[in-house]
């Protein structure tokens, strides 16, 4: 009905800390109860975003399923469940397994289903069987009448999933939005965090942000850091991520030369804004991405970057940083050397060249106003007046 909420059902793997999850808590931050009333159901237990996802107001429930194709019809029938004691407007469902169950689910209520593809170029010799069968269905079943529409965040994802069989004439590009009031440079505190870390204001800071995945490329980061180690003595390396911590064998390098004693491995954080703002450059050693996030907030915290061309990501710095190809570690090396050899005035100058793309073309506002113009299209509900801002929802392109 006009005037009351839209009333979205939001099927997503997990809650835990990873790019999709942090777009839907941003997602429902930025479309708050008064627009649209969120319920998010999680496949697995949950994980460190249901907290913040319930203060937003969203209800948020766990189907607590183990993986494995044999969760799917125990799952389907509790997602059923779910969806019809409360009979939403639409359910958008994030990633390819809550895209197969709430295609499952969804069908006998006939309820409008919107996916969301997430990543490009995946490389599926790295993912167990049962997600490569997974994907497999899901480019068999994405030719049916549901889902209606088929939304990716990056361009290069899009054509991805076409080249594999997904319908061109489904699919969307809706851009992640980024916080730039939250992710935002901030010289003071970054100093602090700094000397928290026994560096100064001399050493040269390279920040890395990721969950401990393959995809993400430690490994090669670990190895340009060596490199770099070598030839800057003030070059520092601050990693961030689920699963970076001391103990794994991964990061024994951080402990022998040339790296030892250069090397913070702070693990999961909360603050990732804070420190943030204690770098000087940003790397990204991704070998597949859609649309980044971490680069996304490093870029609107004012930060050159340099990163691999995994997914969207050159279209993200634009003349912003340096971008090299994907599992090519001297090469990002070189990149980041070539960074902090420049004149401090010009590093901040890309720094707030790259904040400024982020403000004007991908902005949280505009993700949010895109996604609030689908559900209203789902819903049958009229659009409000307007186009769509930078960043807003368009067709594939041809």
């Amino acid at each position: 009905m006009a005037g009351e909420p839209l009333k979205v059902w939001h099927v997503i793997t997990s809650t835990g800390v990873g790019g999709a999850e942090t777009q839907l808590l941003r997602l429902a931050q930025a479309l708050g109860p008064e627009r649209v009333a969120h319920r998010v159901a999680c496949l697995l237990p949950l994980g460190a975003l249901a907290g913040p996802l319930g203060a937003t107001g969203a209800q948020v429930y766990s189907l607590n399923l183990q993986p494995g194709l044999g969760a799917l019809t125990r799952g389907a029938k509790a997602l059923r469940r779910l969806l019809a004691a409360w009979p939403a407007d639409l359910v958008q469902t994030w990633m390819y397994h809550a895209d197969l169950l709430g295609l499952l689910a969804s069908r006998p209520l006939t309820l409008p289903l919107v996916w969301t593809l997430r990543c490009s170029d995946l490389d599926l010799s790295r993912y167990r069987r049962s997600t490569r069968l997974v994907l497999k269905a899901c480019t068999a079943l994405a030719h049916l009448p549901q889902p209606r529409v088929i939304v990716a965040n990056s361009q290069s994802g899009l054509d991805f999933h076409v080249r594999l069989g997904y319908p061109r004439r489904k699919l969307r590009l809706i851009p992640n939005g980024f916080d730039t009031d939250l992710f935002a440079p901030g010289p003071a505190e970054g100093a602090r965090r700094r000397a928290a870390l026994g560096w100064g204001p001399d050493d040269l800071v390279v920040g890395h942000v990721a969950r401990l995945d393959p995809a993400k490329d430690h490994a090669g980061f670990l190895t340009a850091a060596r490199l770099l180690a070598g030839r800057l003595p003030a070059a520092r390396f601050l990693l961030i991520g689920q699963g970076v911590e001391q103990g794994n064998p991964l990061f024994a390098a951080c402990q022998e030369p040339p790296l030892a004693g250069r090397c913070a491995l702070l693990g999961r954080r909360d603050d990732v804004p804070a420190w943030l703002q204690a770098m000087d450059v940003f790397a990204q050693s991704s070998l597949s991405e859609g649309l980044p996030n971490a680069l996304g907030e490093a870029l609107a915290s004012g930060l050159p970057v340099a990163a691999t061309a995994a997914g969207d990501t050159a279209a993200l710095v634009g003349p912003a940083g340096r971008v090299v190809p994907p599992g090519q570690p001297y090469a990002l090396a070189e990149a980041l050397e070539q960074l902090l050899r420049l004149p401090e005035r010009e590093r901040q100058a890309l720094g707030l060249l790259g904040r400024q793309r982020m403000e004007q073309g991908y902005s949280l506002a505009a993700m949010a106003g895109a996604y609030l113009e689908l559900y209203q299209e789902m819903a049958g509900r009229p659009a409000a007046a307007g186009g769509k801002g930078p960043g807003g929802a368009a067709p594939a392109k041809e």
